[in-house]
């Protein structure tokens, strides 16, 4: 194990990205720090039998059969967000297979990593912040192992998300699955929170039965180890699946001119790569983001709903759009020696971005018109200036991006295929406190809808600066060429 550990902090400090992986690291620790007071935060508020939207006063009758009827869909949902965001951590494998390592402990090492993830350890601060305030009149022991068996289960999603890795209409069709099912229970048809009660408290009540989960934990263990130790070899796990191509000379893109070959390389990207078609929906999926900031608006403030509008409007633009030209990492060095213009390659990322963030303002629109005018506002205040400024900052930060990305990866035993990327996010909070600010004063001083205007006659503005944009961008991406060539290159 320590050989691993080694060999990955190695790989860490010779990649050609230390800069932005360490930038990384340190956002990635405060954020594990918000995320743990929060755990411990709503751990108290729902412990004392509170709830968010109004901490001082007592909202839940009952807090510990009130968890015992939630927790079915935290685990639930917990599964689908592990899918989308929870990376499966492994070395190269390729480079491992041809060692005299043991496959197994290669295994065992990917494996135990998980184990100290956030997303499990939020579950479980949650918990016991829970169970140190809860108000039980039995036994306390009863309540410990109840709190053994839920993290019990927790683990054994945990190791479940790396079965999991290629399921993607499994993992989609589970989640709509669970919305569906709490929509029911709110309109009171159907209450799965009944049999949920019935499961859990059963651990509370019955304390024995935390040998249930315990011996399903260890069989998805074992199964787990088992699965990937006859999977993961060269000429099976890491063998190249072939299928017929099918040829989409997408005619109607045409009328960009000389950037519509590469928008076409594009759109076929989207088609047929795994990583980039995920990407893809992830980042339209992000249209349903303002709903959390509406439903806690009391919490939030206006300012809150104003973000999730905002990020509604430009979730492809920051997930897809913010990997240029990660996407293009393995002909990259061929590009750059063709008769092609910088120029060109870079308005056809720039108009992608603009197609996708139109569609998913349209989207948008659709969905948030049904609460009133002053969302319709927002949303085209804030498409204009995700049009006019965010459309050249992202494409900008793109020249300082030195993550490849191996489309193929999805393929690999234990590969990572997760759309996810932490660097990818970063560059994005720059984009997203400008206009906040903006609105914040502004509607502090005036009106939250002249406030919404200024934001968007700031991306007026940007539009029509264009070819000023561009120049700065080009250069800037000219600079950085030789470098990105290098660092494409590296196969860690």
């Amino acid at each position: 194990m320590f050989q691993l550990s080694n060999l990955q902090w190695k790989s860490f400090f010779r990649s050609a990205s230390i800069a932005g992986n360490l930038f990384s690291k340190i956002i990635m620790f405060f954020g594990i720090i918000y995320v743990t007071l929060m755990s411990l935060a709503l751990g108290f508020i729902h412990g004392v039998g509170s709830s968010v939207t109004n901490p001082e006063g007592e909202n839940i009758a009952d807090p510990f059969s009130w968890i015992n009827k939630e927790i079915i869909y935290i685990i639930g949902y917990s599964i689908v967000i592990r899918y989308l965001f929870q990376k499966i951590p492994i070395l190269n494998i390729r480079s491992l297979l041809l060692t005299p390592l043991k496959k197994s402990r290669v295994i065992r090492y990917a494996m135990h990593q998980t184990i100290f993830s956030i997303f499990n350890l939020a579950l479980i601060i949650y918990l016991l912040m829970f169970s140190a305030f809860v108000n039980l009149e039995t036994d306390s022991g009863n309540l410990f192992l109840w709190n053994v068996s839920i993290i019990l289960i927790i683990y054994i999603t945990n190791f479940l998300n790396i079965l999991l890795n290629k399921k993607d209409k499994l993992v989609f069709v589970f989640g709509i699955l669970l919305t569906v099912l709490k929509i029911l229970e709110y309109n009171l048809i159907v209450d799965l929170s009944v049999y949920s009660e019935m499961i859990f408290y059963s651990f509370y009540e019955t304390p024995i039965l935390v040998f249930v989960p315990l011996i399903i934990l260890a069989y998805t263990y074992y199964y787990v180890l088992m699965f990937f130790r006859n999977n993961l070899s060269i000429d099976t796990g890491l063998s190249t699946k072939v299928e017929e191509a099918k040829m989409n000379n997408f005619d109607w893109l045409n009328r960009f001119g000389s950037a519509a070959i590469f928008l076409k390389n594009d759109l076929r990207l989207i088609t047929r790569a795994k990583r980039a078609r995920s990407t893809t929906i992830m980042g339209t999926l992000f249209v349903l983001y303002g709903f959390i900031f509406m439903l806690f608006s009391d919490v939030y403030g206006e300012t809150g709903e104003f973000f999730g509008l905002f990020f509604s409007t430009a979730g492809f633009m920051f997930t897809f759009c913010g990997m240029v030209p990660s996407w293009d990492s393995k002909h990259y060095p061929l590009m750059m020696c063709q008769n092609i213009t910088y120029l060109d390659y870079l308005k056809s990322k720039w108009y992608l971005g603009i197609i996708g963030t139109l569609f998913t303002t349209t989207l948008a629109l659709i969905i948030y018109s049904y609460f009133g005018l002053y969302y319709v506002i927002v949303l085209i205040c804030c498409s204009l200036y995700n049009l006019g400024i965010n459309s050249y900052m992202t494409l900008w930060s793109g020249a300082f991006n030195r993550t490849a990305i191996d489309l193929e990866s999805n393929k690999n035993a234990f590969g990572d295929k997760k759309s996810f990327n932490s660097k990818t996010l970063l560059l994005t909070i720059p984009q997203l406190v400008f206009p906040m600010l903006i609105f914040y004063f502004v509607s502090v001083g005036y009106d939250k809808y002249i406030a919404a205007y200024c934001v968007g006659i700031i991306g007026i503005f940007g539009i029509f600066l264009r070819n000023i944009f561009f120049k700065i961008i080009l250069k800037t991406y000219k600079s950085q060429k030789y470098s990105a060539l290098s660092a494409y290159k590296q196969t860690n």
